[in-house]
């Protein structure tokens, strides 16, 4: 066992690597799944191209992953609190698994759009899940490092099937894609199960267990397994959970809980919390650019631009502010680093509109095409350090146990429709409105994310999920005081009472 310098052991640090590399492993194919338009449209394009498609067709082809985003969410939500982490994530392999083979087999545009509804499918089912299997199954020291993850195995994918473009056919593409998601799929199957969702079925033994052989076995972490095993003692003692009851009394109870958990502060701001994130995400134009990355240099930076290149490039460069942003996830704030890089991508937004603009109109004093390049890496750097890495830490630690697939699977609504939305209408808008107003409006919804965020959302780094979820509640640290016994040994010492008369 390799040791630190003191008693900690770096093992349970391992064993959380080996679970986050299995997720994000799956992710990565699910970048793949999303830059591989951006390899496939072009290509169809060509005359000698067997599959012919129109600009709608293409726009269809790129934004279905986004409409079919929805459908996985609404199949994954109920599955993770009866099936659990570890089969609902064994799952989210098989569509995706499937698309990549039907794409090798169709030869017509139907039958590639099938091919992304089902990769689409597999990305909704494992939106939420993957930021809720780390952020329950990690240290919270380490905890906004490792959901990191999930922004950086995006971009690696979109790195690796975008290298791929410029080398081999997309039909070749696709098949090497492939075997990625198999990678994972055999990660997966050497995971265990989460210890919260053990626990939240009564399976407490099973959840100790594989609590500390994740986390290891110190006071700190002794004192987290405590809170989390009383925390759900309370809510088991007010719940149906293990009633048997006809179906028409379950559903009339399901309905009465939604009814009463909307009105639960710990339950509704993480959803408008996420919902702003997520939106922000979207039209901050990630999937955008990787969707369209080549039309859009060819735009920008002028038709006679090597569009492949410095697509390649433009994903070194996410790869590397990726990396850059798990350090910062763990010296930075949270809100610090999402509204630094938030206001980084307003102004590059602003300086693409206004030199596209001035370009169309004969309006700038030089023609150079390092101008444009650098304002689209300083927004590609933005986008990738604080805007899509925090929306995707921020859904794996805001949401408390009871409802964190309900409230996950909710809010990831809005990751869908506005990747649809986004990257549909993006060559809509530009074909009606021109690119230097699309690139404003966008910017636009970006701002009034931030500003309604600003208000909203509290600061996450380096405190637990029950921490986190007694926020919302209004608990604070005196009020658990209150709750512990006179005689409860905490910290090694004794209660004192504030009142002079005892009940």
């Amino acid at each position: 066992m390799v040791k630190t310098d003191g008693n900690r052991s770096y093992t349970p640090v391992l064993r959380q690597c080996f679970l986050t590399a299995s997720v994000a492993v799956n992710i990565t194919a699910h970048g793949c799944v999303i830059g591989f338009s951006a390899v496939l449209i072009p290509s169809l394009r060509r005359p000698e191209s067997q599959i012919q498609v129109t600009t709608s067709e293409e726009s269809w082809i790129a934004s279905i992953v986004g409409f079919a985003l929805i459908m996985g969410n609404f199949i994954i939500t109920p599955l993770m609190d009866t099936w659990g982490r570890k089969k609902c994530h064994l799952l989210t392999t098989l569509p995706v698994l499937s698309g990549w083979f039907l794409l090798l087999l169709v030869n017509n545009v139907a039958g590639l759009i099938t091919a992304r509804l089902l990769q689409g499918i597999s990305m909704g089912m494992l939106g939420p899940l993957g930021s809720i299997i780390i952020g329950e199954m990690t240290d919270p020291r380490n905890r906004g490092a490792f959901l990191t993850s999930v922004s950086l195995s995006l971009t690696i994918g979109v790195l690796f099937t975008h290298s791929l473009g410029a080398y081999f056919s997309w039909e070749q593409n696709a098949l090497m894609c492939s075997f990625i998601t198999f990678t994972s799929l055999l990660l997966i199957i050497y995971n265990p199960e989460s210890p919260s969702w053990l626990i939240s079925k009564g399976r407490i033994k099973e959840g100790e267990e594989i609590f500390y052989w994740l986390r290891g076995k110190n006071a700190e972490q002794k004192a987290e397994f405590e809170n989390m095993i009383a925390a759900q003692q309370m809510q088991r003692k007010s719940s149906v959970i293990d009633e048997q009851l006809p179906l028409k009394t379950k559903i009339r109870r399901f309905f009465v809980y939604l009814r009463k958990t909307s009105t639960k502060p710990e339950f509704y701001k993480p959803i408008i919390i996420m919902f702003l994130l997520y939106t922000m995400f979207q039209f901050a134009g990630i999937n955008v650019m990787s969707s369209y990355a080549m039309d859009i240099i060819h735009q920008v930076v002028g038709p006679d631009a090597n569009a492949k290149f410095l697509m390649v490039l433009l994903d070194v460069e996410r790869l590397i502010c990726n990396l850059l942003a798990v350090f910062l996830m763990k010296t930075l704030r949270r809100r610090t680093l999402l509204f630094s890089s938030g206001a980084v991508c307003v102004l590059s937004y602003l300086g693409k509109s206004l030199y596209v603009y001035g370009k169309q109109n004969d309006f700038l004093p030089f023609d150079n095409q390092w101008v444009p390049i650098v304002l689209i890496a300083l927004y590609m750097c933005s986008l990738t350090v604080g805007i899509s890495s925090i929306p995707f830490a921020i859904s794996g630690e805001i949401f408390p146990l009871e409802y964190r697939a309900l409230g996950g699977g909710i809010s990831v609504l809005a990751l869908s429709m506005n990747f649809f939305i986004a990257v549909k209408c993006f060559p809509v808008l530009i074909q009606s409105m021109g690119l230097p107003l699309t690139y404003l409006l966008y910017a636009g919804i970006v701002t009034a994310c931030l500003v309604v965020i600003y208000f909203m959302m509290p600061e996450t780094k380096d405190r637990t999920l029950q921490e986190i979820e007694d926020s919302f509640r209004g608990l604070t640290p005196a009020d658990h005081k209150s709750r512990e016994p006179l005689k409860g040994q905490i910290n090694g010492e004794m209660r004192r009472c504030s009142s002079h008369i005892l009940y």
